[in-house]
């Protein structure tokens, strides 16, 4: 019995599997049991961020499993005060908290915003249509898309929903019970949408009004995915805490929220917790993770391959405008719009040996790892051409 057969045997089936046995992982690509080789353009959903098997990453955990696998949070390990360290410093932040997911990050914002709100009278947290923040119920309950929300009813209540990227709507839906607002700065599931300027305005505005927080998730445009360290860099305000997860850990379950000297005392001792955050295997990997991604050329390299990224993913658009709408995003968090079967060109690009997802409706997205150069580009380039010219016109 094949792999695929035995999934299906032994776990629950919310999965859509590639179908393909993964052997191993080299830098930029994936290689199954056959030893067919996939360019990989998706990198674990923007968690592998140094690509595969990075020796730096190696040669870190190999050092932590000769120390210990894990410890709880009876104790600090150097570790765990390396890595919170190393993220403030890069950071406006004055305080971290270690999870295991970005889902947890929220959820552990969600306490910090309620019990902040309740101490001031405020309960209404705003999320966005199209934004999503995580699968449990904390995190479902801001993830602002029915497919994800409708069979998991009732959720947290005093959500309030405002349509992506509305400003009068924004400002209308600010009050004094406002406590915080929750925003990616670009969609992920949502289908890689920026968020405007003149929602930016408002949400700084809304906060000197109404004295209420402003929450990053920054779970999947963070950790030099756009070309800066943290995507709130790009914009014009800074949030009074972020989320961040999946390429901070390089492949390990890792991931943090961080607030600003405000909040840092909003939990009293024991309010929160967790048994496997700051895992110091999770930390070691983390930590190489953050010396090697936050080094400007290191950046720079990002921000410069993301343009040639954006340049050919727009000639895509220009040749084949009659089956894509637009291209957008930003660094390696790039979407490619098409007008049908996004889920079908997905699946075709793999069996040309390109590995890609969907977000949104029918929009292609690409999160290479940050060490792809110009010459993964073009080979994604023709791949994409020949899936493209497959699906639509053969």
């Amino acid at each position: 019995m094949d792999i695929l057969a035995l999934e299906k045997e032994y776990f629950l089936n919310v999965y859509k599997r590639f179908p393909a046995e993964i052997e191993k992982g080299e830098g930029a690509y994936l290689i199954d049991k056959q030893g067919n080789s996939y360019l990989d353009f998706l990198s674990g959903i923007a968690v592998n961020s140094l690509g595969h098997k990075h020796p730096s990453i190696i040669a870190s955990l190999q050092k932590q499993i000769e120390r210990n696998l894990h410890l709880s949070n009876y104790f600090v390990q150097d570790i765990q005060v390396d890595l919170a360290k190393k993220l403030l410093d890069l950071t406006p932040f004055s305080k971290a908290f270690l999870t295991n997911s970005g889902t947890e990050a929220i959820e552990g914002l969600l306490k910090l915003v309620r019990k902040w709100g309740n101490n001031k009278g405020k309960n209404e947290i705003i999320a966005f249509e199209g934004s999503f923040h995580g699968r449990s119920i904390g995190s479902l309950s801001i993830t602002i898309q029915d497919k994800y929300q409708k069979n998991f009813t009732p959720l947290l209540p005093n959500i309030i929903t405002v349509p992506f990227n509305k400003p009068d709507a924004l400002k209308n839906a600010l009050s004094k019970k406002t406590a915080a607002i929750f925003y990616e700065g670009i969609t992920g599931e949502g289908g890689i949408h920026p968020v405007s300027d003149d929602i930016f305005s408002v949400m700084a505005e809304g906060r000197t009004k109404y004295d209420c927080l402003l929450i990053a998730d920054e779970i999947q445009t963070g950790v030099g995915r756009t070309g800066k360290f943290y995507y709130y860099e790009y914009c014009p305000i800074i949030p009074d805490a972020v989320a961040t997860a999946k390429g901070l850990g390089g492949g390990l379950p890792l991931g943090a929220f961080l607030v600003s000297d405000e909040l840092t005392s909003v939990f009293d001792l024991g309010e929160h917790g967790t048994t496997f955050g700051g895992n110091p295997l999770a930390c070691a990997a983390g930590y190489v993770v953050l010396q090697i991604v936050s080094d400007q050329n290191f950046l720079n390299n990002v921000e410069k391959n993301g343009l040639y990224l954006k340049q050919k993913l727009s000639e895509i658009c220009d040749e084949f405008n009659d089956v894509t709408v637009e291209r957008r995003g930003k660094g390696f968090m790039q979407g490619l719009e098409l007008t049908k079967d996004a889920a079908k060109v997905m699946m075709e690009a793999f069996k040309q040996g390109l590995i890609i997802n969907t977000a949104g409706d029918n929009t292609l997205r690409f999160l290479p790892p940050l060490i792809i150069e110009k010459t993964h580009i073009d080979e994604a380039y023709h791949k994409l051409i020949k899936t493209l010219r497959k699906v639509f016109y053969s």
